[in-house]
């Protein structure tokens, strides 16, 4: 039996990881450029007793860029923090229907949290919001966190249809769903990367 809607599971998937890909590397970017121009701060504000105007207002706004943007990313691999005690205890179909409901509760949580972020953003833009200092404009950072968790909830929604699947079928092969590894094969990994570092030097 061809698994056709595994394969469009697919599809969506590595379309939207592209986008995810995007934002990630984006908030990379936004990372690096705030540690560099935090190390300018320093050295003008050390050096030359002049300061950046406005720093503290900068990193306040491109902040909400950096941690929002990669959202979805780590939601996709499976990077955040989760609560393995007791699912990575089960197997099979039950390992499954319970990946399904937490991920359900998440994409719950998730939706509830897009309107009233979006309310905030509605809210900046229409009164004009701004930081203190130098007067940035504040809606475009806000807007960020919709959009960003909106993304987020595509990706939740994939992968709740990922579990579905497994659920009805454990022995297909995963699609749209991070794999977690088990602490040892985490060690065993790094153990694996660490002698091929040591065989290249």
């Amino acid at each position: 039996m061809a698994d056709v809607f595994g394969k469009q599971l697919d599809w969506v998937d590595r379309k939207l990881g592209i986008v995810e890909d995007a934002l990630n590397a984006i908030a990379g970017l936004m990372i690096f450029g705030l540690m560099f121009l935090g190390v300018i701060q320093i050295i003008l504000r050390a050096v030359f007793r002049s300061p950046i105007y406005g720093y503290i207002d900068i990193v306040e706004v491109s902040m909400v860029g950096f941690t929002l943007m990669s959202i979805s990313y780590v939601q996709r691999v499976g990077g955040h923090v989760r609560m393995e005690l007791f699912v990575t205890k089960l197997r099979g179909r039950l390992h499954w229907i319970a990946e399904f409901l937490s991920t359900v509760l998440t994409g719950a949580i998730v939706a509830i949290l897009i309107p009233s972020s979006y309310a905030h953003f509605s809210r900046a833009y229409k009164f004009g919001d701004s930081t203190i200092d130098i007067q940035l404009l504040t809606w475009p950072a806000k807007l960020v966190v919709p959009v960003a968790l909106s993304i987020l909830l595509v990706r939740i929604i994939i992968q709740m249809f990922g579990y579905m699947r497994l659920a009805y079928r454990p022995d297909l092969p995963p699609v749209g769903v991070p794999l977690i590894k088990t602490v040892e094969e985490q060690a065993e990994e790094e153990i694996e990367l660490a002698e091929e570092v040591r065989s290249t030097q």
